[in-house]
């Protein structure tokens, strides 16, 4: 049994021994073949390596592992090395920066025509954004891609506004907002319109598509309104008894009146306005009355009667006793009605008149036969007892031209 045993130990140990043996050898000889065919793959993917660029309009380029000395390192997993003054040399040959050949991107832009802002479509040029473009390439580098599509890839300039970009669409919607705005001035009946053919050259769109008014220009706009104005006052409509330059009644707050027409652009509205008045004397008085209004000048003791516009009569007269606490109040009246050949009555007077035109309560404007003269001092002492008195002329044209609800002011200048 000892010889049996001794004999079976003896082929475990051959056994165990010879397959030890092979071990070593086999482990010996592959490791070589695997670590020079990993080498000589690496020589030759590196020295044969393209990488092919598509390009729009179907041009392709393409960068070579020689151009760039590009290098895989069997030893360490994953690695490449190449020469990055190569690399950088080598796209900026690339043809796709021929400036010659460069068509730039544009943004979306916003254009006026037939009366309204309109989007034009951006353009997408093939201009590169080369940084991009070098990120891509170094990232295809490393994974050993062969091709790589320029567009897919956004290695191109992109417009920055496109026709659906929110900025650009409520830039559209602000645009067309402010030229729709028509605004009409009312000057004593005499009109003037502004409208979106001139509220366009004054619109500022900024790089972002920030839409703004450029006020030099709406300024100079009321300026222009402002000098017209007092040519007008000198001409057909005479306000006052006349412009003499000192007439403060009827002068445009321009820095006021500026800010308020920016609002009415930026709003879209259309209406029918008065310009702001600088608030001295009368001017509050001159407000929302038309073209059709008595004006009373109690502190002149003169009254004008304009009917659209235009002058119909004009005369001295005697207002309220100031002395006795009868003063005609100032403010801005409408006519109720006319009348013909009546008394009026009071508590210790009936007084017959051929027109009776009342605006304020009991107050009104009449004729006044028992008076030879008006104007003057004449109301100080000797006024009415609220009532205009005019001579008979004046009354009669005010009379045969004036409606009921035409404005009658009243003020002291």
């Amino acid at each position: 049994m000892e010889t049996d045993e001794y004999r079976l130990n003896n082929i475990v140990r051959g056994i165990i021994t010879s397959l030890f043996t092979l071990f070593v050898f086999g482990l010996v000889f592959f490791s070589n073949v695997t670590y020079v065919s990993a080498k000589t793959f690496s020589e030759k993917s590196a020295k044969d390596y393209t990488l092919s660029l598509q390009e729009k309009e179907g041009i392709k380029e393409q960068i070579t592992g020689a151009e760039i000395s590009l290098k895989y390192d069997s030893t360490v997993p994953e690695s490449i090395s190449y020469d990055e003054n190569l690399l950088n040399e080598r796209i900026n040959k690339l043809q796709c920066f021929d400036t010659s050949k460069v068509i730039q991107s544009q943004n979306a832009k916003l254009v006026y025509e037939n009366n309204s802002f309109v989007i034009y479509k951006e353009i997408y040029g093939n201009s590169i954004n080369r940084n991009a473009l070098y990120e891509n390439i170094v990232k295809a580098i490393k994974n050993r891609e062969t091709e790589i599509n320029l567009e897919e890839l956004r290695s191109y300039e992109e417009p920055k506004f496109v026709t659906t970009s929110p900025e650009i669409v409520s830039a559209k919607e602000t645009l067309n907002r402010y030229i729709s705005a028509k605004i009409t001035y009312n000057f004593a009946g005499q009109t003037r319109t502004l409208d979106g053919l001139a509220i366009k050259d004054w619109i500022i769109i900024g790089e972002d598509y920030e839409v703004s008014l450029y006020e030099p220009l709406v300024r100079k706009y009321v300026d222009s309104l402002a000098d017209a104005y007092t040519s007008l006052l000198g001409t057909s409509i005479k306000v006052s008894g006349g412009y003499d330059g000192n007439n403060h009644s009827w002068i445009i707050d321009r820095e006021a009146e500026t800010s308020a027409l920016i609002e009415n652009i930026k709003n879209g509205q259309t209406i029918e306005k008065h310009p702001i008045y600088v608030q001295t004397s009368a001017a509050s008085y001159f407000s929302n009355v038309g073209g059709t209004f008595v004006e009373i000048d109690m502190t002149k003791q003169h009254l004008w009667y304009y009917k659209d516009g235009y002058l119909v009569v004009e005369g001295d007269v005697v207002t309220g006793n100031a002395s006795v606490g009868h003063s005609t109040p100032a403010g801005v009246y409408r006519l109720y009605y006319k009348q013909k050949d009546t008394v009026l009555r009071g508590e210790d007077y009936a007084a017959p008149v051929s027109f009776w035109m009342p605006f304020n309560g009991n107050i009104g404007l009449h004729d006044a036969n028992w008076r030879s003269d008006f104007g003057g001092e004449i109301y100080k002492t000797d006024g009415s007892h609220g009532c205009v008195n005019a001579p008979y002329y004046v009354a009669k044209a005010v009379y045969n031209n004036i409606n009921s609800g035409v404005a009658v002011i009243c003020y002291n200048s």
